[in-house]
């Protein structure tokens, strides 16, 4: 005979009978336990005070004796060291179990009264000696009726299992996002590789074109692609998710986190949807797989006969939520990325592999950097920097946005410095043109340090200054500035040399050394 699990119901049953007079074996029979069970039992019942047809019981009267023997046929195990720790303060915990947290009860005797029993066997003690203490009080449910059509749409990624791409050949992860009208419990899936911010907000913009229309509130998840922080009272959401919510004329209404019954009209379709539409099938690309998952929505899980609502979603959809929902702006939303930069001393930072210049001023500084499909936004809160387009990589510039000296000497270029000395003649031409030859940064900054001084003087005595230095071999800054400071570039070269002087070694003069007198 296989074992049979018995309660206490069972051994009273055992009891009554053998107290009305049956034998072992007639109630072995009748109850379908072997002899030495229903023995067992009996001998125990008989051990606590039951004796035969000795008088009428009640009912508390057998359920007392069937404990007893019970407990007489399976004593309690005696208690292992740890129990025994626990139960020394069994007086200190029978007054505060149930006032305290059993967690503050545990560290409280573990710190200040040495207490070695581990967390484990501590709650177990508790629960056996208290149980009417420990056990929680039930919570009650207060069931919301369904929003109104078009009023809301729940939102949540959930990982959907691996995916082999045949195109690479690697097994991916695959995602899904999964938007649920609230009312009508109608479902578009949205399958992605990464759950990142760029999934998150396209996942949104292919619902609603697949809607038609968008939700006047939505209810995400609690992932950061969505919510930077999660607040009870006061989340914050992305910026980017709120600029797709405004654009669309929705309301972001976060759920809590770890609370998954604020959005249990998604929470409960995700295994349905992993299930039903991902496991055990094979996809040639993410498009064909997103492609299938928008027939899935519309010819499976649109067409089933929903659980709760029995209607079926598509047709509660077709018939009283698709007008409800929001019009659709005349283009969808431009996809965009809000990240965060520090300004270099280059007067650029740094955005998605390129580099972008701000002005000088805001060295050092945090700012906040729009990326859009085709442009740059860079803000200072909610004030506008500046914009530029948007690169895959390398350096955006503009000049305006170095100090005034920077841009003086980016905007003098070889090419333009050749341009203005030529127009100042051919003599600064040329001996620009020679410190421009090498191509050195330093010689760049020469041959402009040349060009201004036509600020400081006429662009003629400029060039009769840049003549005479060439003429002299040395078509040099200092030397051009050097004439021109001493006024010598109005001097002939004859007239500038200076009159011999007598030495005072030929006291005679010269003519002494012709004469021949040489005493």
């Amino acid at each position: 005979m296989g074992r049979r699990s018995m309660g206490v119901a069972d051994i009273k049953e055992i009891l009554v009978q053998w107290d009305a007079g049956e034998g072992v074996s007639r109630i072995a029979r009748s109850l379908g336990y072997s002899r030495p069970t229903v023995r067992k039992y009996i001998r125990a019942a008989q051990e606590v005070g039951l004796h035969q047809r000795s008088r009428q019981r009640g009912e508390a009267e057998w359920e007392r004796l069937a404990r007893d023997a019970v407990a007489a046929v399976t004593p309690g195990r005696s208690p292992g060291m740890a129990t025994s720790e626990v139960a020394r303060f069994r007086e200190y915990l029978g007054q505060r179990v149930g006032q305290v947290r059993l967690s503050v009860l545990h560290q409280r005797l573990r710190d200040e009264h040495g207490l070695g029993a581990s967390w484990a066997t501590f709650y177990r003690y508790v629960a056996r000696e208290w149980p009417e203490r420990v056990q929680a009080s039930p919570r009650a449910t207060v069931r919301l009726g369904d929003p109104a059509p078009g009023a809301e749409a729940q939102v949540d990624f959930f990982y959907m299992g691996r995916w082999c791409d045949p195109a690479s050949g690697r097994e991916r992860r695959a995602y899904g996002l999964l938007m649920t009208l609230s009312h009508s419990r109608h479902q578009f899936l949205y399958p992605v590789l990464s759950e990142d911010g760029s999934s998150w907000l396209q996942g949104h913009v292919e619902a609603f074109r697949f809607f038609g229309g968008a939700p006047r509130r939505l209810v995400p998840d609690n992932l950061s692609a969505g919510i930077l922080r999660a607040d009870r009272y006061d989340p914050r959401v992305n910026r980017a998710y709120a600029e797709l919510a405004r654009y669309y004329g929705c309301v972001v209404d976060p759920s809590r986190a770890a609370h998954p019954k604020d959005k249990p009209r998604v929470e409960r379709q995700v295994g349905y949807a992993r299930e039903s539409f991902f496991r055990g099938r094979e996809f040639t690309s993410l498009d064909g797989m997103r492609r299938e998952a928008a027939r899935w929505a519309l010819e499976v899980a649109g067409r089933r006969i929903h659980g709760t609502t029995g209607e079926r979603p598509l047709e509660a959809f077709s018939q009283r939520e698709r007008t409800e929902l929001l019009p659709l702006p005349p283009r969808h939303w431009e996809p965009v990325e809000w990240t965060a930069a520090k300004v270099h001393s280059d007067c650029h930072l740094q955005a998605d592999r390129a580099r972008y210049s701000v002005p000088y001023r805001y060295i050092g500084r945090q700012l906040d950097v729009r990326l859009g499909s085709g442009t740059v936004e860079i803000y200072d809160g909610p004030a506008l920097v500046t914009t530029h387009i948007r690169r895959p990589s390398g350096r955006a510039t503009r000049l305006e946005h170095y100090p005034e000296a920077g841009q003086v000497f980016l905007r003098a270029t070889p090419a333009e410095c050749r341009r203005r000395a030529t127009e100042l003649g051919p003599a600064t031409s040329e001996l620009v043109g020679a410190l421009l030859v090498t191509g050195t940064l330093h010689h760049r900054r020469e041959a402009q340090a040349v060009l201004r001084l036509a600020e400081r003087y006429e662009s003629e005595r400029l060039e009769r200054a840049c003549r005479r230095a060439l003429d002299a071999g040395d078509g040099r800054l200092r030397t051009v500035r050097g004439i021109l400071a001493r006024g010598l570039d109005g001097v002939q070269p004859e007239e500038a040399a200076p009159t011999p002087g007598l030495s005072g070694a030929f006291l005679r003069g010269p003519g002494a050394f012709v004469a021949g007198d040489v005493r």
